[in-house]
């Protein structure tokens, strides 16, 4: 292929894939129309030290503002951290938007479900909502001290489910019944009774997510391992090079600072830099603690024990007809924001614009083994500007793009994470190692492990 076409297809590729951040509005919008909520669940993000999220509902006039957005939104979703059915105008404002959008656009939310009632269900599925995803992270109780949804309400989330249905019915709707599930260690062997269970409620989807961590506790919960596909394959390609010659990369951190090495020792402490020089080469980051670790964890058992629940889980959901979207055990070889790259726009219960969900609150969390703060990053707020002049900024615009150019570090694959420019805790994020301007080296939903209705 001669050079200049080369060059010139990498352009048009880099062209398709800014062009979400050139867009006169966003495509898809998820607007927290409350932040309060009837349960209070340890693994939530309000009870995360360092958030800075005030009990709060959107109200219908500042909802209004977004009116000529909704003209070009094909996806809007009512709700991000509180419980939605605790604001008294969302059925309003359901129907202000179905008025607006565009007929194929859908509307929906993520619920715990338990404030359902006939009167609640008919008013918002004939005002428009059509989608509908009830938060089940087990059937058994026990567990979590009975905070994880479902549980001992179970049987209150079924009724939930016929209410939904026999609305559908009265106000002549099709109507997208689903449920979120929250993999953690203790609960993740119920996934696929989980679909079962919801097949049998009339639920057309369920969607897998990791937990996020807001308390240091809930660390060990989480069953997605951090170290990408190509960085795990060099891994593995050089230990069995270490196996060969009756060495262990597991054993490379007891020898490293030894000033005299025996000669097998040299050897693997030479396979370990090759491995590493390797990676380089190919562009890939590679963290090599964390794939020790990760190893051993397969070795016991726990990574095998987690495919085949998901295994089983594919294959019963295929048998009932279930869309079921789980996410990766392990991290994309590359970051993809399906935030920034799908065209959506977030708004909070006070009117604030953000460009995602790892952003638009301040709040602490644990990655990769340290504590974590997370502050928001907001474009703009509904009571003082247009939306339109919002989104449309320089600043936001700007935003956008170098979210999409990808042009910045993949921080859990990095030798030195967690490093004091990610973890927000002495300064504020200013830039990454890289120069970028962005705070998405170290995004979990860009990395895989984090999914949601939007």
């Amino acid at each position: 292929m001669p050079v200049s076409i080369e060059i010139q297809g990498e352009k048009e590729k880099m062209k398709d894939l800014i062009a979400p951040a050139k867009l006169s509005y966003p495509t898809r919008l998820q607007v927290e129309v409350t932040t309060r909520c009837n349960m209070r669940c340890a693994m939530c993000v309000k009870s995360a030290a360092g958030s800075d999220i005030v009990e709060d509902n959107l109200n219908f006039e500042m909802f209004r503002k977004l009116g000529p957005a909704l003209e070009h939104c094909e996806a809007l979703v009512l709700n991000g951290i509180g419980e939605p059915l605790l604001n008294p105008e969302l059925a309003e404002m359901a129907a202000f938007a179905r008025k607006r959008m565009p007929d194929n656009g859908w509307i929906g939310f993520q619920t715990n479900g338990l404030l359902f009632t006939e009167e609640v269900a008919e008013r918002l599925v004939c005002a428009g909502v059509d989608t509908f995803c009830i938060s089940v992270d087990s059937l058994e109780a026990g567990g979590s001290g009975g905070e994880l949804h479902g549980q001992t309400s179970v049987e209150r989330l079924a009724r939930t489910f016929a209410l939904l249905r026999g609305a559908g019915e009265k106000c002549g709707r099709k109507i997208n019944l689903g449920v979120e599930f929250v993999l953690m260690a203790e609960t993740a062997a119920q996934l696929p009774a989980v679909i079962d269970w919801a097949a049998g409620q009339g639920a057309g989807f369920v969607i897998g997510s990791h937990v996020l961590a807001h308390d240091k506790s809930i660390q060990g919960q989480s069953l997605f391992n951090p170290n990408t596909r190509k960085a795990t394959a060099i891994f593995d390609k050089w230990q069995s090079r270490a196996k060969e010659s009756g060495l262990d990369l597991h054993d490379y951190y007891k020898i490293v600072w030894k000033f005299l090495k025996t000669e097998p020792e040299k050897i693997l402490a030479g396979l370990v830099k090759r491995m590493l020089t390797e990676a380089k080469e190919q562009g890939i980051w590679v963290h090599f603690r964390s794939l020790l670790d990760w190893d051993k964890r397969g070795r016991s058992g726990d990574g095998n024990a987690i495919s085949d629940i998901f295994q089983r889980a594919e294959i019963l959901a295929v048998e009932l007809g279930v869309e079921l979207r789980l996410p990766p055990l392990m991290a994309l070889d590359d970051l993809h924001c399906r935030f920034v790259e799908g065209g959506a726009a977030f708004v909070t219960s006070q009117g604030d614009v953000s460009p995602c969900q790892f952003l638009w609150h301040g709040y602490t969390c644990y990655l990769d083994g340290s504590e974590k703060q997370v502050k928001s990053r907001l474009f703009g707020n509904l009571a003082e500007n247009d939306f339109a002049e919002i989104w449309r900024s320089a600043s936001y615009a700007d935003f956008r793009s170098a979210v999409l150019e990808y042009d910045y570090p993949y921080c859990s694959n990095c030798p030195l994470v967690p490093c004091d420019d990610i973890r927000g805790s002495s300064y504020d994020f200013e830039a990454d190692c890289h120069g970028a301007v962005v705070p998405c080296g170290h995004c979990p939903w860009a990395m895989g492990g984090l999914q949601c209705l939007l």
